[in-house]
């Protein structure tokens, strides 16, 4: 009976070394929650027996008790860190791989994420933090739990519109010797945009696809006649490539130029099209001057994507993006969720915990409202561990190993002695 008494002092010491060297080794570990050993002593006694004279049998452990304490916040400077001061916990949607197997929500303090490449806020455990819809004004579409979804970002806005006209305000020279490496005027040979005898002047040109995409194109510029004693005009022919493509002229694709350095009237936009996309050419700020050929604005009707700039959460939980030039939005509104007995949560590694029916149901709540804590982007929330008092508790817990043990051997040595009586 005696050595069973001390061997489940033996199990339950070994229990809380465990334990304390569990919390000990995750001093560092962001969002951890310490836990502590719970012992219960037992007695077990039968109808027969004298409750004045029984002994005990031993201790056993009652619980592994969680610390839901706060923890130091101590500031990091990224923006996508967050620790929660007060009570709550952040909600994840954890991705399974396993066909068949569903997404399970997980409850944590740890609040270290970054974006993934779809914009999607995540843990280092893959992670998706959980939120609310959100207008753009920042104003919550529900507060249900049941709506809360994956937070995700999005690294683009707008909608992308090709580019189909421009408008060139160009600076041509009224001086044929500057028209580049064009041979003569017209040139000898065809145009052709590998040859610089063939043409006069180049520059590239924005556009964009109906994907807001930049695409590479070019204007070449050919002089084709200079000022003469019978024609005062001068006169160049224009070509486009698009996408290492030539484009097709579907009109005139030539420019002219009067004595007094303007477009001879009437100015048209000249077409091209290339059987993917048509583009107008206005270039009826241009102008002759004495001076080298120049772009003095450029306008055009293509629009890309905003990309996203800036990305800010504030102490209640809204995710504020900014995309170019454009003012803020709202992406959506992190919500935290609380358990009306936390201590009978699950612990489900990576300072992560589970629900369990004995934990209740989960309720949620916006940052900042009744019951619940506010957020501060830029710190993390250490474990809410303290180093000595784990080292005091380690050193106790080793010398209740010792005692057992040695009141395990007391046991062994009084057996022994009864095994060495001689009749």
């Amino acid at each position: 009976m005696s050595m069973n008494t001390a061997l489940s002092g033996l199990s339950a010491a070994q229990k809380d070394i465990a334990v304390t060297s569990h919390n000990i080794a995750n001093v560092g570990t962001t969002g951890f929650r310490g836990s502590r050993t719970e012992f219960a002593d037992i007695f077990t006694q039968s109808p027969f027996s004298v409750a004045r004279t029984t002994a005990g049998s031993g201790t056993q452990i009652s619980r592994v008790a969680q610390n839901f304490s706060q923890g130091s916040v101590v500031g990091t400077g990224n923006r996508l860190d967050m620790a929660i001061e007060g009570p709550g916990f952040f909600a994840l949607r954890s991705q399974s791989t396993t066909p068949g197997v569903a997404n399970e929500t997980l409850y944590s303090r740890a609040g270290s994420f970054d974006m993934s490449a779809s914009g999607f806020l995540v843990n280092g455990a893959n992670q998706q933090l959980l939120g609310w819809p959100a207008a753009n004004n920042g104003q919550v579409l529900s507060e249900a739990l049941s709506t809360a979804q994956p937070m995700r970002v999005p690294l683009t806005v707008g909608n992308p519109v090709a580019t189909s006209q421009l408008r060139l305000d160009l600076v041509l020279p009224t001086d044929a010797a500057m028209s580049g490496a064009q041979d003569a005027v017209p040139p000898t040979a065809a145009f052709d945009p590998a040859n610089p005898t063939t043409w006069a002047h180049r520059t590239s040109v924005p556009v964009f696809d109906d994907q807001g995409r930049a695409v590479e194109a070019e204007l070449y510029l050919v002089r084709m006649a200079s000022p003469s004693a019978t024609d005062p005009n001068t006169e160049f022919a224009a070509f486009v490539m698009r996408d290492g493509q030539m484009m097709s002229a579907t009109g005139p694709n030539t420019i002219t130029f009067g004595s007094d350095g303007r477009i001879v009237p009437p100015a048209t936009a000249l077409q091209f099209s290339d059987g993917d996309a048509d583009l107008a050419f206005n270039f009826d700020g241009s102008r002759l001057q004495n001076r080298p050929f120049s772009v003095a604005a450029v306008q055009h009707n293509g629009l890309t994507v905003n990309q996203l700039t800036t990305l800010d959460i504030d102490s209640e939980g809204t995710v504020w993006a900014t995309y170019g030039a454009d003012g803020r939005l709202a992406i959506g509104k992190l919500l935290l969720v609380n358990f009306p007995n936390q201590a009978a949560l699950r612990p489900m590694g990576a300072a992560s915990f589970g629900a369990t029916p004995d934990a209740g149901a989960p309720f949620a709540g916006s940052p900042g409202g009744t019951g619940f804590g506010r957020l501060r982007s830029g710190a993390l929330e250490m474990a809410n561990v303290d180093l000595t008092d784990q080292l005091v508790a380690l050193i106790t817990a080793q010398r209740n190993y010792q005692a057992n043990a040695k009141a395990m051997e007391t046991s062994s040595q009084m057996m022994q002695t009864i095994m060495n009586l001689r009749s």
